[in-house]
């Protein structure tokens, strides 16, 4: 049988065992602390960084990158044809590879026969109808040479006959050119007595023209001698002769 003595007896804790239990606390309420101000101390993280949208990315990507501009394509030149002596129309189609019917609708011509020398015409380009491989170079034009006058275009002036023999105000001689222009200017009429007529700058084309042998003014069809009296009379040879006094016709009046 235990005495009471012994069952109600407590063990007293010495001074070694209180130290010991004080430092494990003071040496966790430090940690705590430590961790606390650890934590307390550190920057709060950073939000993730928000991607833009693909549309937006190629809409900034657009206003950076300069738009191409279009290219025009450069107008062609017209191609021209400059009208040379001896050209016709046909002629110019033919030498340039094209219609005629083109050339007068392109060019607006009326008549396929009124081109004038140094006149500029527009030759369809491989738009408007068949083209030349290249513009034609202008022919040359030679220079005029002195050729003799055919018989067709030498003057061939005649006495034709007289009017009014012996009366002044009807007294006339009349000629008449069938040949080329005749430039009468110091050409003569005289009567074998003296009377010599010079004629004037006076240009005859092919027609008539009376010399009255009165007084007057000069026309296109009428040439005046100056006499103040009759000087036509039966059996008066009439002569005709040019400016380098070859005789060209005589006339008796009979």
């Amino acid at each position: 049988m235990l005495s009471c003595a012994a069952v109600g007896s407590v063990r007293k804790a010495t001074w070694r065992q209180y130290w010991a239990f004080l430092g494990l606390n003071v040496l966790v309420s430090a940690a705590t602390t430590l961790l606390v101000l650890t934590l307390w101390g550190r920057p709060p993280p950073s939000p993730p960084a928000t991607l833009l949208p693909t549309l937006a990315v190629a809409e900034r990507l657009a206003s950076v990158i300069p738009t191409a501009s279009e290219t025009l394509a450069p107008t062609p030149t017209p191609v021209t044809y400059v009208v040379q002596s001896g050209d016709s129309l046909m002629s110019i189609a033919q030498s340039l590879g094209v219609s005629s019917d083109v050339l007068m609708a392109l060019n607006k011509l009326k008549n396929a026969d009124s081109l004038d020398v140094g006149q500029i015409l527009l030759v369809p380009t491989p738009k408007s109808g068949r083209a030349p491989t290249e513009t034609p170079e202008p022919r040359a034009t030679a220079l005029p040479t002195v050729t003799p006058l055919s018989d067709s275009q030498a003057p061939r002036v005649e006495i034709r006959g007289v009017d009014g023999v012996g009366t002044l105000e009807t007294e006339a001689i009349r000629l008449l050119n069938t040949g080329g222009v005749a430039r009468m200017a110091g050409w003569t009429l005289d009567d074998g007595r003296d009377h010599v007529y010079v004629f004037p700058g006076f240009t005859l084309h092919n027609g008539a023209v009376s010399v009255n042998t009165r007084l007057g003014t000069d026309t296109v069809i009428d040439l005046f001698w100056g006499m103040t009296e009759p000087m036509l009379a039966s059996g008066t040879i009439i002569t005709l002769r040019d400016d380098e006094g070859n005789v060209q016709s005589t006339f008796s009046i009979p």
